[in-house]
């Protein structure tokens, strides 16, 4: 009967198992709830999506992941009873489960960006990856630049990895989906703009916008930084008077005098696709950007779809420009028609230069090759303007220059990355963050030596400090085996004569009568010894139960002539493993 009070081991063991799997499954399905809620918000409403959401379901997982080996801990260490393994003379101490884990977990995660190329050839098929050439891919533009002689390279987990180069970097957000994280790629931005870098924007429906805000925000506290900012509406741009096919596909034909529409070819007329613009009309110069190119005064964003201007739906709700002092009245709306919206930006700063599009489209494979208009061209006109190629004053060459294009914030609209790319991005992107980021630079190898010094493949001190104990043990139980008087006869009698097995019989004998004494009278045979040390004690392990049948079997041979001792090592061998089985009985 249970006492009351007190609850049985069982039923403890069922609760904690319970709660194990409750928890497990509670941050998958949670995690999985909160990361569709989040595909569903950024859908709808990007420019309102709060940042800290997409990390939300990584903590879920986290904790699912955690909860799952603590559940597997928990039913070994329910079911199964800890062992041991021992070598002559000393004890081998066994593995952390917990250990175990980790090292699984880091080969599972170290691994899978190795083998998953395997699958998918490495490719990142997502809309404007240079790795894609289908007709939605920006491969083109990317053999383009290399072409004219530039270095390209890719970014798939953190923009911090670029801050590892020795050139000036031309940074290509182009088309990003995904939301920089202003606690670790704003701190890289303000740091971007404090060297001789460029900046080439191309906004689709993205996140764009977002960005240039926070930059503007974490300015406050790097009053050198001098970014401009403007807001990229929602909706799709239409131009009822100059397009190709239909209005959702402008065709840009007024371009203001600038190097990146005159040099090195004159521009004329680029092709969009389903653009949005920047918002604000005369404000564009008073936020400090340079007009490159605009539509015609027929141009307005669509917000409904419903193809054409409604003055009460197609404006932009400026309220959130009330905690702004601008010095002067801000309208709480504004209209996003009537008027030519302008589509390129750019803004020289001196050692930074930054180019805004409000379409990434225009460089897409598709349209970068189409016939009768000049988007290859004033692609090249933009590289070539950022990197200084025209400017006699700037002695930098197309050699200490790096065209890097941020792959890292391109990801499927509506699912999960799961390609090779995506997944390896996702594992780095945190590492990179914590040894890379200013703010967490200086802390991040302390804070890895700390948390994983314990898992890591080191030399154990009191492991160390048992074995030379036991070393010691060993020399001191030498030498009183060597100098007492019977064995020293013995040690003399062994050199000349070489009788190992003589004493070894000596020495047995002390331990054949303790065995008699505890089996009463039972005759001494392996098999009768190891069904008493099992009866005596049941959970004995298999590994002792072997060393002691390999003993029994090989000091009855020496006792029965059959096993011969040739040399005073083997003698020693036998002779301590003697000592510990008698230690044991």
């Amino acid at each position: 009967m249970v006492k009351s009070g007190k609850a049985s081991k069982k039923s403890i063991n069922i609760s904690k198992g319970i709660i194990f799997t409750f928890f497990t499954i509670y941050f998958i399905i949670f995690g999985i709830i909160i990361s569709e809620f989040s595909v569903s918000f950024q859908k709808i409403n990007p420019e309102d999506f709060p940042v800290f959401l997409t990390y939300i379901p990584l903590l879920c997982y986290i904790g699912a992941l955690f909860c799952g080996v603590g559940f597997l801990i928990f039913i070994r260490n329910a079911t199964a009873q800890k062992s041991r393994q021992t070598q002559s003379r000393k004890k081998i101490k066994s593995g952390s489960i917990y250990k175990q884990a980790l090292f699984i977990i880091i080969f599972i995660f170290a691994f899978i960006p190795i083998l998953s190329p395997i699958i998918d050839q490495g490719k990142n098929t997502q809309h404007f990856s240079v790795y894609n050439d289908r007709w939605n891919g920006c491969s083109d533009l990317k053999q383009i630049i290399e072409d004219e002689g530039y270095e390209v390279m890719t970014v798939q987990s953190s923009l911090s990895a670029t801050e590892r180069l020795d050139k000036s970097i031309l940074l290509i957000l182009m088309g990003p989906n995904q939301f920089y994280d202003p606690i670790f790629e704003v701190p890289y931005f303000i740091n971007f703009f404090n060297g001789t870098n460029s900046l080439f924007i191309c906004h689709d429906h993205g996140s764009t916008s977002t960005l240039l805000w926070e930059i503007m925000i974490a300015s406050i506290f790097a009053p050198e930084i001098q970014v401009p900012v403007t807001i990229f509406p929602n909706g799709i741009l239409r131009d009822n008077l100059s397009y190709d096919t239909t209005p959702e596909f402008p065709v840009i034909q007024s371009f203001n005098s600038h190097p990146t529409t005159e040099t090195p070819t004159l521009i004329n007329n680029v092709i969009l696709s389903r653009s949005s613009c920047a918002a604000g009309g005369e404000f564009i110069e008073f936020f400090g950007w340079d007009s490159i190119g605009a539509t015609t005064d027929y141009a307005f964003i669509d917000k409904n779809n419903n193809k054409k201007y409604d003055e009460d739906i197609d404006d932009l709700n400026l309220g959130f420009m009330s905690i702004i002092d601008l010095g002067f009245p801000f309208p709480d709306t504004f209209p996003l028609g009537g008027y030519s919206q302008q589509v390129f930006l750019a803004k020289d700063l001196g050692p930074q230069r930054i180019f805004v599009s409000a379409d990434a489209s225009l460089f897409n494979n598709e349209l970068i090759n189409e016939i009768g208009y000049d988007n290859e061209e004033f692609a090249i006109n933009i590289i070539q303007w950022l990197t200084y190629e025209n400017d006699p004053s700037d002695e930098r060459t197309k050699e200490d220059w790096v065209i890097v294009f941020d792959e890292a914030h391109i990801r499927p609209e509506i699912s999960r990355d799961l390609t090779s790319a995506g997944i390896y991005g996702f594992i780095m992107q945190y590492i990179i963050h914590l040894s890379t980021n200013p703010i967490t630079a200086w802390i991040y190898p302390l804070l890895a030596y700390y948390t994983l010094r314990r898992y890591l493949p080191k030399k154990d001190k009191k492991e160390e400090e048992r074995k030379n104990a036991e070393e010691e043990e060993k020399k001191e139980e030498r030498a009183r085996f060597r100098t007492s008087s019977f064995f020293a006869q013995k040690i003399e009698e062994f050199k000349d004569k070489s009788k190992y097995g003589e004493a070894l019989k000596l020495l047995y004998r002390r331990l054949e009568r303790k065995l008699h004494s505890q089996m009463k009278g039972q005759k001494i045979t392996t098999r009768n010894v190891v069904d008493f040390v099992i009866a005596k004690d049941p959970s004995t392990t298999k590994l002792k139960i072997k060393r002691l049948t390999k003993f029994m079997d090989t000091i009855i041979s020496i006792k029965d002539g059959k096993h011969k001792v040739r040399d005073e090592e083997d003698f020693e061998e036998i002779f301590f493993e003697m000592n510990y089985q008698n230690d044991h009985f």
